[in-house]
């Protein structure tokens, strides 16, 4: 499976780190299953956390779905009207030990910070470096998508 290296928002880290955010939503993501470190940007800049993802969900299929929901469908059409197109279901949140940017920086050749995300296998020298300096704490938030809640469809509040 795919591994890469995401960056988020310290506020977005924090709702996915305590469960209120189970979906990460994106303009363009990888079609299938992937896992991904997280860089959360400033003030933290910091590689802590490890997220698994499902497969991405079109926001189109949504849309089609809950087109009789006009509650759903104004939240899906406020997403997609901000150049959201897919939603990607947050199987598991692991947390883990911090990588400070600074030790990025100091101990490989070139560290690039995500804009959006990056695959590691592109980066093996980072991809190897964040293996042997990260550890998991035991802190883990587990999301269950056999039944969705369409009240956790595009929220705009947590």
């Amino acid at each position: 499976m795919r591994t890469m290296l995401l960056s988020l928002k310290p506020e977005i880290f924090d709702l996915i780190r305590s469960g209120k955010k189970i979906f990460e939503y994106r303009h363009q993501f990888y079609t299938d299953s992937i896992n991904a470190y997280l860089y959360i940007s400033k003030p933290a800049q910091k590689v802590v956390g490890y997220i698994e993802f499902d497969k991405r969900i079109n926001l189109q299929d949504w849309k089609e779905k809950y087109k009789n929901n006009s509650e759903v469908s104004n939240r899906i059409d406020d997403y997609i009207s901000k150049n959201y197109k897919y939603a990607m279901p947050i199987n598991k949140f692991k947390m883990t030990t911090e990588i400070p940017l600074i030790d990025l920086k100091n101990n490989l050749n070139k560290f690039i910070i995500p804009e959006s995300y990056y695959y590691l296998d592109n980066f093996m020298d980072l991809n190897n470096y964040i293996r042997r300096n990260i550890e998991f704490t035991g802190e883990v938030v587990e999301n269950n998508f056999k039944v969705i809640d369409s009240a956790d469809i595009c929220r705009k509040k947590y």
